[in-house]
């Protein structure tokens, strides 16, 4: 206790000089008559409790608390009254502006009580504090390491991805010197070279295409207030070619009275087309894609714009489930670029958003995106954290 410094004001010099006699061998206190004096020691000395007497003639106790409470927000603050002050102390116990008031004179025992409790008190606050700083600075080091990882991820994706296209064209360019001086043209090598170098610097340039779109140096978010139903409606019809030479049915499952949700439209577009052609190249000839939009409540109050596409596809491992956002993993082999589905989750993570993935071998894949009304004033991860709240007799 004795760490933890209590300042007791009074302009009562024997009141004072009582105080530190009777309580100096268990605690470390301070006492003055001069509350500007008090407010100085505040600024140089870690005082964790002050008691102030409230009948002072230049200040009250109350105004000289509350001064205190302004620059020193976690010093606790017990306050003295005489028992003429009843109704002061009935008010200030409502108002839970201090800490404590005890009465004046007080009993010695109830004051060491009340020390020990004040001083106990502070010190869980400032743990809490400490706590609370560690763990910041605890989540900006995963922070930071998991974008040192996903960095690492990409650079080896990228190198992976663009080596595959320049060794194409490298080999089509080594051969460039001989076929030049041939007397007669190669007209098979000239027309290869020419189509394999435009689709593989093509490839390229979409590949980096999505990784800018993904790190978000791209355009900024343009909200407007958006139905899912059409947008929805307006991708069906993009992918219905595809579904139609493959032999799949598409199902439209659309809730009613939909409310409208703030989005980026291109944006959420992107979403899902990518994730209608996923469900459509993964079903068999004879299946069925079904695309579900209802309204559900949200975990922290609000509401959320859910949509999910089915399909009665080959299904994903479990394996591969855990890799699914994970940059240039594709269960496509050479179709895909392994980008898609891990700019989805980027944009819905952008709107605030969640996007899950349920799968059964042989069964089929659901696709769950669930988007708020309101992305800017919607909260992913509601604290459950109290603030600690003094309670006294």
């Amino acid at each position: 206790y004795k760490s933890y410094p209590v300042l007791y004001v009074d302009d009562e010099e024997h009141a004072l000089k009582a105080f530190a006699r009777q309580y100096s061998r268990d605690f470390t206190i301070y006492t003055t008559r001069d509350v500007d004096q008090a407010l100085k020691m505040l600024e140089s000395e870690p005082i964790a409790v002050v008691i102030a007497d409230q009948r002072m003639p230049v200040l009250s106790g109350t105004r000289l608390l509350s001064r205190i409470h302004e620059k020193h927000p976690d010093t606790v603050r017990i306050l003295m009254v005489t028992r003429a002050d009843i109704e002061l102390k009935i008010h200030a116990l409502r108002s839970q502006d201090l800490y404590r008031i005890l009465s004046k004179p007080a009993v010695h025992s109830e004051i060491d009580w009340t020390l020990r409790q004040a001083i106990e008190y502070y010190f869980l606050v400032q743990e809490r504090e400490r706590l609370y700083a560690e763990k910041v600075e605890t989540m900006r080091k995963i922070a930071r390491a998991n974008r040192l990882s996903t960095m690492g991820i990409l650079s080896a994706g990228m190198a992976h991805e663009i080596n595959n296209p320049l060794v194409s064209i490298s080999t089509f360019l080594q051969m460039l010197p001989q076929k030049y001086d041939e007397p007669e043209k190669d007209q098979e090598y000239w027309e290869m070279l020419y189509q394999v170098a435009l689709r593989e610097v093509e490839r390229i340039r979409l590949l980096v295409q999505q990784l800018l779109r993904y790190s978000g140096t791209g355009d900024p978010l343009r909200f407007e207030p958006l139905d899912i139903n059409p947008l929805l409606h307006e991708m069906i019809l993009l992918t219905e070619n595809e579904a139609r030479k493959r032999g799949v049915r598409v199902v439209r499952e659309f809730g009613e009275n939909l409310p409208s949700a703030w989005m980026d439209k291109n944006r959420i577009k992107q979403v899902f087309l990518n994730i209608l052609l996923n469900a459509t190249q993964a079903t068999d000839r004879g299946g069925m894609v079904q695309v579900h939009s209802r309204c559900v409540p949200g975990p922290a109050g609000g509401h959320l714009l859910e949509v999910a596409v089915s399909d009665t596809g080959t299904g994903i491992s479990e394996e591969n489930l855990e890799k699914l956002f994970t940059p240039f993993f594709t269960t496509k082999e050479s179709q895909g670029s392994g980008l898609g589905l891990m700019t989805c989750h980027r944009i819905v993570d952008e709107h605030r958003g969640a996007i899950d993935v349920q799968s059964k071998l042989g069964e089929g894949t659901t696709f769950t995106i669930r988007l708020p009304i309101q992305p800017k004033a919607h909260e992913r991860r509601k604290t459950t954290r109290r603030p600690l709240s003094p309670s006294g007799p």
